[in-house]
């Protein structure tokens, strides 16, 4: 608007982005995508039925009402953070992709898989599911977890405990 321009001393007809925290920005892509055609179980749903989950150095799931939706331990509701008019509700995990890297760089086999990963010009994490993907084929897809305990907590808690320890 004229009021606008004059008020942060730009000529009129200036673009200006909005700012937007990244997990919203995806989270916006996702669940405001367009899933025509594609026979998805949410095609003819409203938006409101659909969850974005966004990963990265952290994870962040997302949900978006109508009306506010109170739910121990899980961020929000918070009006038209995301989407103008709606309600978000969020959660997560505060370290999931770093810690992933933690937990594979720490392993004592680290310089190995470094090697066998180089040797075969793939990245450690493609060079990882590869293997996973030989020895699914080898063995019942159970095995591959047979002895894994699974702390959700571990290195934080993002919610619904909110607990950084």
């Amino acid at each position: 608007t004229q009021e606008a321009a004059k008020d942060l001393g730009l000529p009129m007809g200036t673009a200006v982005g909005a700012s937007l925290i990244d997990a919203h920005a995806g989270g916006l892509g996702v669940i405001g995508a367009s899933v025509k055609g594609y026979s998805l179980p949410c095609e003819n749903e409203p938006i409101t039925a659909r969850m974005a989950l966004i990963c990265g150095t952290s994870s962040c799931h997302m949900g978006i009402s109508k009306t506010p939706i109170f739910v121990p331990g899980v961020w929000g509701p918070y009006y038209s953070a995301m989407l103008p008019g709606f309600w978000l509700n969020e959660g997560g995990q505060s370290a999931t992709g770093k810690l992933l890297e933690h937990v594979v760089r720490g392993h004592t086999s680290f310089p190995e898989l470094k090697r066998k990963a180089k040797d075969s010009g793939q990245n450690i994490y493609t060079y990882l599911n590869s293997h996973l993907c030989l020895i699914k084929k080898s063995s019942p897809v159970g095995f591959l977890a047979v002895d894994v305990h699974v702390w959700p907590d571990f290195h934080g808690n993002r919610s619904p405990l909110a607990d950084r320890k």
